[in-house]
C-alpha cells in the first residue's frame, strides 16, 4: 500500500487490514516499524499466479486506508475538549444520564483518588475529563476497538502531557486476562 498512509497510527492500519480484508500487516525486520506491505492467504490456486487476488485486495485496502487517513486528519482538527462536549448528547444509561454526566462523575472521583494517593490532581482530572472524548470521533466510530488508544494519539498531537495521554489510553485496561 501507499507509504503516505504510514502517517496514520500503525494500530489503525493493522486493524483496518485485519478487520476489512482478513490480512496481516507486516513490520520491517530492521526497524520494527509497520511496513507498507501486508500478507494475505488464499484458499484457491489462482490461474494467474494470484495477480487478480492481489489487485483486488490492494484496491480495497487502499480505499479503507484512505478512509482511515481521512478520519485521522479530520479528527485532529477538533480538540479532545471540543469532542468531549458532544458526550452530553449520548445516553450512558437511562437512570444515570449522559456520557457527559458520567465523565463529570469520573473526573470528580479521579481528583479525590489522586489526592488520597498523592498523585497529581490536575493531571488525573484532565485525564478523566478527556477519557471518553474519542468515542465521538470518526476514527473510533469506524474502529470502536481503538477507543482509548486513539484518545492517546489525539492528546499527544495536541501537546497534552504524556502521562495524561497514557491515562486516556490505559483507563480501558485490562481488556482481558492477558492484557497489561
Amino acid at each position: 500500500f501507499d507509504e503516505s498512509f504510514l502517517t496514520v497510527p500503525p494500530e489503525v492500519i493493522a486493524t483496518s487490514i485485519k478487520n476489512h480484508q482478513k490480512c496481516f500487516a507486516l513490520r520491517d525486520a530492521r526497524s520494527g516499524r509497520l511496513a507498507n506491505k501486508y500478507l494475505l492467504v488464499s484458499n484457491l490456486v489462482a490461474t494467474d499466479g494470484g495477480k487478480t487476488i492481489i489487485a483486488g485486495n490492494n484496491k480495497v485496502i487502499a480505499a479503507r486506508l484512505s478512509d482511515a487517513k481521512f478520519f485521522w486528519d479530520q479528527d485532529r482538527k477538533v480538540s479532545l475538549a471540543k469532542w468531549s462536549e458532544k458526550l452530553d448528547a449520548i445516553t450512558f444509561h437511562a437512570k444515570l444520564g449522559s456520557q457527559g454526566e458520567r465523565v463529570k462523575r469520573i473526573e470528580a472521583l479521579a481528583g479525590e483518588i489522586a489526592k488520597t494517593i498523592g498523585a497529581d490532581v490536575d493531571k488525573a482530572k484532565l485525564a478523566a475529563r478527556l477519557s471518553k472524548a474519542d468515542l465521538v470521533t470518526g476514527m473510533v466510530g469506524e474502529f470502536p476497538e481503538l477507543q482509548g488508544l486513539m484518545g492517546r494519539y489525539y492528546a499527544l498531537e495536541e501537546g497534552i502531557d504524556t502521562e495524561v495521554a497514557d491515562a486516556i489510553r490505559d483507563h480501558y485496561k485490562p481488556v482481558g486476562p492477558s492484557d497489561t
